[in-house]
């Protein structure tokens, strides 16, 4: 089962030169073995988080796993809510001990960038930030490496998966 528990925002000001509102996608996945959120958000979405948990009648405590896309603080600032979640990163996402979840390295945004696969779904975290860098294939507007942004994309829409978009909620596979 995947659930969006927030589709993420990134909200710039008109003549689109600055960043006015950040917070990334954070996604509730449970496996037959594990409970795992993709992507904490940051503090201004604390409150959001918990309700969420609180009306699925899930208690944070029983998380087994928090997956950070990339270590940047709109993914990652909530990550202390889940205490008993080992986090997994890509210094150490060979760790995760679940079949039914893949991670593979998606570079360029960062160069520790990873994404996760869970059925017909693909967490992209800022690979893919918004839905029109899949659409337009247009890298993110932050990337350490271009052509490792391009070719993460490229791969990303090339695995026809529903794609959970960093910043924009998620792109289903029959919208491109």
């Amino acid at each position: 089962m995947l659930d969006l528990v927030y589709k993420g925002i990134l909200k710039f000001n008109d003549n689109k030169t600055r960043i006015l509102e950040v917070a990334s996608s954070v996604t509730f996945i449970e496996t037959e073995k594990n409970k795992i959120i993709v992507d904490t958000s940051t503090k201004s979405k604390t409150e959001e988080l918990k309700q969420y948990f609180k009306n699925k009648n899930i208690d944070m405590d029983e998380i087994n796993y928090v997956i950070n896309t990339h270590d940047h603080f709109d993914h990652v600032s909530n990550n202390d809510l889940f205490k008993n979640a080992k986090i997994i990163n890509h210094s150490n996402f060979k760790e995760l001990n679940d079949p039914e979840i893949e991670i593979i390295e998606t570079p360029g945004h960062t160069m520790d960038s990873i994404s996760v696969i869970y059925g017909d779904y693909l967490i992209s975290g800022d690979a893919s930030p918004l839905k029109n860098n899949i659409l337009k294939e247009r890298a993110p507007g932050v990337f350490v490496d271009l052509k490792l942004a391009l070719n993460s994309l490229k791969r990303i829409k090339s695995l026809q998966k529903n794609i959970v978009t960093g910043h924009d909620g998620i792109l289903y596979k029959n919208e491109y």
